[in-house]
């Protein structure tokens, strides 16, 4: 267990304080104590107010309801107990157990530890931070992560995360988990670890199918320390249910199909639930978006996969895909939030007091052309042009600035800037359009990009990414950093005057020894400028190319 934080102070104390709210369960009262069963999946946290924490864990193989006690301490070692409560763990809920806790004696800006115990076994000792008053000046630290297919390589990056200090929020940004095999597909680099979880067919679909993939997942001890050292939130994009699909619409990677997409989809949220320390709401089980006010900054939490309308040119269900071009991809009618949650982004993004608002998002921000005013990618806000020009429009009209995206998908370090048209000029009706936000978008955990596919090696890599990269660069000025060559996260730390972001990278997923992390690029974004400033590169940033980027070469082409 890691020392305490000493820029933290501890609230002592022995007893529950007054005021404390417990969610409990009413099946409490009748469950029978939890005996002889391990805490194989860890704990986690999630969810963090100031005087707030949802926590979690789950017991693989319960076969009836069944009580856990919950403590809360001050001290790594449990010397005192700020409280102690009952929980109850359900297989029903695939063996999960999870409480809310709210007031008493959790104070603001504060540091935690807890356990759950069955009597006979402990689980491990978690921690979690309360989070800072609305009006806190002290700066505030995000890790962001996406893309981590089990079988593509090793959690080094989670490691490295792990071993990271003062973090206040982890937030995955999709694809936690993979419902079928696409490491390998195409490729030079082949799966690296095996995926026992997955049925005859290859393809996750019932909801016993998708509980068993979370726990293979869970069975990576780097994983679990991510979970057990930080607050996490977690978004879903596709995989979590089934590849670029599109609300109520099926993606088109499912070759044999068992379910109708509706239960398919139905028993891939359920599953992710169960695995996250989250509450659903009752009145709508299914919403994941929301926003987690830290100090320095609001951190908004979307959904753009729910909610969406189908995908335009999209050549796994459109055989017009081909003749389809910028005029069909800002087509007005097309929602990428849905009205309720856009109506909700844009009332929160104008009340919030926080100096920086980042938006956690799944799907790039800016476009992504292959020539200029041409999308590779109609599955990400450029296939949504018209609300993308309308939620920018709404914070110009409103003066909300200091809005950072941060994304994952695409399984590729980007850094640049965003308009209303997604670019620097509006390709479609020729004006230039200024920056109005900033986009960090982060590398995959392990899941292969176009470069893993072409060479494995670390040398390889970044000698076939080098005129990708530049080719990238060139198309779309907007975009201010490119790297595909390697694989990593995202780590945003917000100040009242400026935002500075580090993209920290592993030298190879898919060795057993060339497993070292480091420093890969550094940004700043200061306060009302939408520009980002590179203040570090491990490596020179590639040379803009020339030409268009062959479609073949998208790094679209992997995701």
């Amino acid at each position: 267990m890691t020392s305490p934080m000493t820029r933290r102070r501890f609230v002592r104390g022995a007893a529950v304080g007054a005021g404390l709210v417990i969610l409990g369960d009413p099946l409490l009262a009748r469950a029978q104590r939890a005996t002889d069963i391990a805490f194989t999946q860890g704990v986690a946290s999630g969810e963090p107010a100031q005087r707030g924490i949802t926590l979690w864990t789950k017991l693989d193989g319960l076969e009836t309801a069944s009580r856990l006690t919950l403590e809360v301490s001050a001290d790594p070692g449990f010397g005192s107990t700020l409280l102690a409560t009952e929980v109850l763990a359900d297989p029903a809920q695939g063996g999960s157990a999870r409480t809310r806790l709210e007031g008493g004696p959790l104070q603001p800006g504060e540091q935690y530890f807890y356990r759950f115990t069955t009597g006979s076994q402990d689980s491990p000792v978690g921690r979690f931070r309360t989070t800072r008053p609305a009006d806190s000046a002290e700066p505030v630290k995000v890790a962001f992560f996406s893309c981590q297919e089990y079988i593509a390589g090793y959690y080094y990056a989670h490691r490295d995360l792990a071993e990271q200090d003062d973090i206040d929020l982890v937030v995955c940004l999709g694809d936690y988990i993979y419902e079928k095999g696409f490491a390998g597909t195409a490729s030079v680099s082949r799966p690296v670890r095996r995926d026992e979880s997955a049925p005859e067919t290859g393809e996750t679909e019932t909801l016993d199918e998708y509980r068993a993939k979370y726990a293979l997942y869970h069975s990576d001890p780097l994983l679990l320390e991510v979970r057990r050292k930080f607050p996490l939130v977690a978004i879903w994009d596709d995989h979590e249910v089934e590849d670029n699909y599109a609300g109520t619409f099926k993606g088109g990677a499912a070759e044999k199909r068992r379910l109708a997409f509706g239960d398919r989809r139905q028993n891939g949220y359920q599953a992710h639930y169960e695995a996250m320390p989250r509450v659903r709401a009752a009145g709508e089980r299914d919403r994941t978006y929301g926003s987690i006010n830290l100090g320095a900054a609001e951190v908004f939490l979307l959904d753009t996969r729910q909610y969406r309308t189908n995908q335009p040119c999209d050549p796994t269900d459109s055989a017009l895909a081909p003749f389809c071009g910028p005029w069909e991809y800002n087509r007005g009618f097309r929602t990428l939030l849905g009205a309720q949650q856009k109506q909700w982004l844009k009332d929160r993004l104008v009340a919030t007091p926080a100096p920086w608002k980042l938006i956690g998002n799944q799907v790039m921000m800016m476009s992504l052309d292959s020539t200029p005013g041409w999308p590779l990618n109609p599955d990400a806000w450029d296939g949504y042009g018209a609300e993308r020009a309308e939620l920018i429009d709404h914070m110009v009209r409103n003066g909300v600035e200091d809005v950072s995206f941060i994304t994952g998908d695409i399984h590729t370090f980007f850094a640049g800037s965003v308009s209303r048209t997604g670019r620097a000029k509006n390709s479609v009706a020729g004006r230039t359009d200024g920056a109005r936000a900033t986009e960090f978008v982060c590398g995959s955990i392990t899941s292969p990009g176009i470069v893993d596919r072409l060479a494995s090696r670390e040398r390889e890599r970044r000698a076939a990414a080098a005129p990708i990269d530049g080719l990238v660069l060139n198309v779309n000025r907007h975009i201010a950093y490119s790297n595909q060559a390697y694989k990593g996260y995202g780590l945003v730390t917000a100040s009242p005057t400026e935002l500075t972001v580090d993209y920290r990278a592993v030298r190879d997923t898919r060795s057993l020894q060339n497993t070292a992390s480091f420093l890969l690029a550094r940004f700043r974004v200061a306060r009302g400028v939408a520009a980002v400033e590179r203040t570090y590169s491990a490596y020179p940033l590639a040379p803009r190319g020339s030409g268009p980027l062959p479609p073949s070469l998208s790094p679209t082409a992997a995701i």
